[in-house]
Parts: C-alpha cells; sequence; structure tokens
C-alpha cells in the first residue's frame, strides 16, 4: 500500500513538474530532469519484484518510446513528451480501479492507454479556451474576419456527426447522462476549432529567421508558399516540419535570410498530460467512464 502511495505521489509530482517547466521555461524540459525521470520510473519497476510486471512495464515503455519516436519525428509531438508518457506508463503500468468511480472496471487496461485517451480529450477541450483569447490579442483583424465558408460547412457537419452519435447512444447503447456531458462538451470543443481553425493555426505561428530556431521546433510548412517550400527543399536536403540541428547547421551554411512561420507560440503540452493524468487516476479511462462498458 505505502509503495502504491509512492508510485501515485511520483506520478503528480513528475507530471506537475514537467508542465511548470514547459510553461515557464519556454516549453524546455532539461534533458538531465528528463532522462533521470526515466531513470527513477525503471527503479520503481524494479521495487514491484516480479519478473512479469517488470517485463510487462519494460514492454509497455518501449513500445511508448518507438511509437513516440516516430511521431516526434514527423514534428506532431516533443521529445520530452516522448519521455514523460514512457517514464508515467513504468511508474503505474496497468490502470488501477480510479480514487471517484471504484466500480468502474478498467479491465487491466495499461495505464498509458487511458493517458492518452484522456490527455487527447483534455487538449480537445483546452485548445479553444487556449488559443482563442490569443488570436483574439495577436491578430490585428476580428477572428470572425478569418472564418470561410468550408470551416462553418465542416463545423456544421461536426456537430451533426456528434449529435447523431449521441442520440444514438443514449438510446440503443444506453449512453449514461455523465457520457452524454462529456460528448457535448467534446462536440463543442470541436466545433469551435473546426470553425475557427485558420485564427487558431496563426495565433501559434511566429515568423523567425535561423538565429530564432531552436532543435525541436515544428516548422508550420502549411503556411509557407509552395514555390518557397519547393525552392528551401531544393537547397536544404534534410527540410522539413521537425527543426533539427542538420537543419540549422545547412540553414546558416547558405547563408539563408528568409524568416519561417514557426510554432513557438503552441500550447505547453504537459498542461494536458498533467491534468489527464489527475482525471485518469479519479475516473479512469475516459471511453469507459462515457460508455460504462
Amino acid at each position: 500500500m505505502q509503495l502504491y502511495i509512492l508510485r501515485l505521489a511520483s506520478l503528480i509530482v513528475i507530471a506537475l513538474v514537467y508542465m511548470l517547466f514547459d510553461v515557464f521555461n519556454k516549453r524546455n524540459v532539461p534533458t538531465v530532469f528528463a532522462y533521470a525521470t526515466l531513470a527513477y520510473a525503471a527503479i520503481l519497476t524494479a521495487l514491484y519484484l516480479n519478473f512479469n510486471l517488470m517485463l510487462q512495464s519494460g514492454a509497455i515503455a518501449l513500445l511508448v518510446l518507438g511509437i513516440g519516436f516516430v511521431v516526434y519525428k514527423i514534428g506532431q509531438i516533443g521529445a520530452a513528451d516522448v519521455i514523460e508518457f514512457a517514464a508515467l506508463s513504468m511508474i503505474l503500468p496497468i490502470q488501477q480501479m480510479p480514487i471517484l468511480f471504484s466500480n468502474l472496471n478498467q479491465f487491466s487496461f495499461p495505464f498509458i492507454i487511458s493517458l492518452l485517451i484522456n490527455t487527447g480529450i483534455v487538449a480537445l477541450v483546452i485548445v479553444p479556451i487556449y488559443y482563442l483569447p490569443m488570436a483574439k490579442r495577436k491578430l490585428k483583424k476580428p477572428i470572425t474576419s478569418f472564418v470561410e465558408k468550408r470551416n462553418v460547412v465542416l463545423s456544421v457537419f461536426l456537430v451533426a456527426v456528434y449529435v447523431f452519435f449521441i442520440v444514438f447512444a443514449y438510446y440503443v447503447a444506453r449512453l449514461n447522462y455523465t457520457g452524454v456531458l462529456i460528448l457535448l462538451v467534446m462536440m463543442i470543443s470541436s466545433a469551435l476549432v473546426m470553425l475557427f481553425s485558420i485564427p487558431i493555426t496563426y495565433s501559434m505561428v511566429k515568423y523567425v529567421g535561423v538565429e530564432e530556431f531552436e532543435e525541436g521546433d515544428i516548422i508550420a510548412i502549411n503556411l509557407m508558399e509552395q514555390k518557397d517550400l519547393k525552392n528551401i527543399k531544393s537547397r536544404i536536403k534534410n527540410f522539413d516540419r521537425l527543426v533539427t540541428s542538420n537543419i540549422i547547421r545547412s540553414i546558416k551554411e547558405k547563408k539563408i535570410k528568409e524568416k519561417f512561420p514557426l510554432y513557438k507560440e503552441a500550447m505547453p503540452f504537459a498542461l494536458p498530460i498533467f491534468i489527464a493524468l489527475i482525471v485518469s487516476l479519479l475516473a479512469g479511462n475516459l471511453m469507459l467512464l462515457i460508455l460504462r462498458v
């Protein structure tokens, strides 16, 4: 029991520190701290003194690191986020019964599954709350002026899909009221993100020269003109979304002075991870809570 409490405390403290670095240190998590959390998580795994559980924990962490590395290389997530997920998965390999819903079966799923699903849901809810006020401050025109007909159509279609699913699940699958509430919140957030996707994207981006590049930055290639993108790729063979030391060196060697759109104002991803961690411990996997399987 004491070891389990230590694991819970470790989860919260580590996720909290990652979040604080992400929020207050310009989304930079010290490499030493990141690898230290992996080492600490490995020690807690060893304390199970159960070979099968240790093997399972290690296998889950390796899978997280492997898939996470691929997602990182294509510029969709930060390296520190991948390491954080791996460390948290080792500290608590299996989802335990949630504190608030102790009768809700978690089917012995890996804890990382609950954490990833909940992080996605939390991030979806936070995105409009975080970015829309930022876009309103940063952009010189009203954010409604960026809304195109395509955004309206897609937003309405998305709402229709949500409504159909909620009604179907409520009357056929006996969706509970908690599930209806969660899905309604997701529907509103999804619609807002779709409707204001253009100003949200612009609010994340800052145009900077190579002197402000940092390894791990993400280039908003979708905001670059096709001719400019084609030109830069012909000059920088390894040019892609993810900023690497090789890209920075190549741009400097070629003496390219152009400014590039980088996601310098992106939401600190460790924030939804921390919130999702608390949700996972209190309520378990939100998808199981919605469906009450």
